[in-house]
């Protein structure tokens, strides 16, 4: 396989999901369950109706780390996604309990 340029092409022209990754802690006092609630939220609702969505899952690691994995088909409906999350309820709620300052993110084309 080639490097830099030349391998992302090769997989997109593969890919068969766009990923993103973030970690993140929640803000000072946030309650695990009512995050997670949160997060559930989420997931019952408009992010499902959006063309492309595959899954969005939240895990939690032993020093109180935050791990979000989502899923689309392609780039562009994830693009989709981040101009109409900014309209759904359930994420504003959401993303008012975590701590921004804390966050990173990366994205990913997968290959299976």
């Amino acid at each position: 396989m080639g490097h830099g340029n030349e391998t992302i092409e090769i997989l997109k022209r593969n890919a068969v999901e766009y990923l993103e990754t973030a970690k993140f802690r929640l803000n000072e006092g946030m309650i695990t369950e009512q995050f997670i609630e949160a997060g559930k939220g989420v997931r019952n609702g408009l992010i499902g109706t959006q063309p492309g969505f595959i899954s969005r899952e939240l895990g939690l690691d032993e020093t109180g780390s935050w791990f979000m994995d989502m899923r689309f088909d392609i780039k562009s409906n994830m693009g989709n996604w981040f101009l109409t999350l900014k309209q759904d309820p359930a994420m504003k709620t959401f993303g008012s309990m975590i701590d921004f300052s804390t966050m990173t993110t990366d994205f990913f084309i997968r290959q299976i």
